[in-house]
Order: C-alpha cells, then structure tokens, then sequence
C-alpha cells in the first residue's frame, strides 16, 4: 500500500515544479546586463583637525599632568565656538628604550575637532598652535550634502540607464522590454588629508591660523542590471 501513495507525491511534486523551471527558463531568454555611471564634483564644506599634546621625559607622572592639563586648556578654548564640535582621541603612555633600556616616558593625546565652519576653526587651530602641534588635517562632504547630491545623481543614472536600453531596443526589433533587476551604488572620494610636520616648540608659538583650501570630492552613482526583450 506504501508505493501507490509514493508516485501520487512523486507526480504532485513534478505537477508543481514544471511551471517554476519553464518561469525560470523564460527569465533567460534575451536578457542584457548593462550599467550607466554618472558623476559630480562637490565642493567640501566640512574640515576635521587633528591636533596632539606630547611630552617626553624621565617621570611619566608629570608627563601626564602636563597633558592632561594642555588637553584641558585645548578643550576650554574649542567649546567657545559652539559650530566647532570637539573630542579627545587616543590617550598614549610608552616607554622610551635606548639600547634596550627604559630611559624615558612619552606621553600624547589628540583633540579632534570639526566644524563647517572653516575660517572659524582655522582661527581655532591657530590659538591652539601655542601648545598642541596639528597631526592631521582633512577636507571632505558633509552627509548632508552628500545626500542631496546622491539623490539628485540618482535621478540622472535612471534616466541614463533607460535612455540606454532604448538605444538596445532599436537593435531588438523594437520589443518590448522589462527590468529583471536593479542595483544603484553610490561612492565618493576619500577626504582630502593634509598632514603636518612635527614642530619645535619655538615655531608652534609663532604658528599662525592656517591658510586653507577645501577644494572638492568626486561622488559617482552606478546603476546596473539586466533587462529582459520579450
């Protein structure tokens, strides 16, 4: 009684797959991978600096003290300017070896700071000159206005991606078409980075607010996939 029951399922299970592997087989048919890439130029409108107290000496306590007591100085000076965001970063102490001994102590921390407003925080950075030494300065996109950007890039892929299907459509015997699947990527260029060299005390006191140029990032936005001719 076992085997009847056994080739009902076996001819249900075809009755029901057959349909699935005709659809998937019609998918196939006269289908065309393409792509379109658009791109913009946009303007940077946010600068980050990156600036660090150091000191190295026999004691690490006092080392300590002295950073800790610049990093606050730093921290007062930034929260003045309330469009200037500031952070601390990484906090380091570590031994100084001179033929594999222990002779010393250095001890750093950084002050992030970002802002859009860049002739204020390049004012900032002057100031902070006459104790912290600028590790890293970086130029870049705000999210805001990558956003509008990318959604205004987006509009522009889509319309070339189906101005290019019509000119694949001229070559097709003017079928009709349909979108099988999409995907839309968005990039940019990395920040813009300006590294500083390190400084002796006497020329950070004489350092002065920075000349800057934000200059521009790239953002691209692809749109691909495939179209099925029918």
């Amino acid at each position: 009684m076992a085997r009847p029951s056994n080739r009902i399922i076996l001819i249900a299970s075809l009755i029901f797959t057959s349909p699935l592997s005709a659809h998937e087989a019609e998918t196939l048919f006269n289908q065309v991978n393409m792509q379109a890439q658009v791109e913009r130029d946009v303007p940077n409108d946010e600068m980050q600096v990156m600036l660090v107290s150091e000191r190295q000496g026999k004691n690490a306590t006092s080392l300590s003290r002295d950073v800790n007591a610049e990093v606050k100085w730093a921290l007062n000076l930034a929260k003045r300017n309330k469009d200037i965001k500031v952070s601390t970063r990484a906090y380091q102490t570590y031994p100084v070896y001179k033929n594999q001994d222990v002779v010393g102590w250095r001890v750093s921390q950084e002050v992030q700071l970002k802002s859009h407003n860049m002739a204020g925080l390049s004012e900032l950075v002057g100031e902070l000159q006459e104790k912290l030494q600028v590790r890293q300065m970086l130029f870049s996109a705000s999210k805001a206005s990558r956003d509008v950007i990318e959604s205004e890039l987006i509009e522009e892929a889509m319309q070339a991606f189906k101005r290019r299907a019509l000119i694949l459509k001229k070559h097709m015997d003017n079928k009709d078409y349909r979108i099988v699947n999409l995907h839309i990527n968005t990039s940019g260029q990395s920040p813009q980075y300006l590294r500083a060299q390190r400084s002796s005390m006497k020329t950070m006191e004489m350092a002065s607010a920075p000349a800057v140029e934000a200059g521009t990032s790239k953002i691209n936005v692809t749109v691909s996939g495939s179209i099925q001719f029918f």
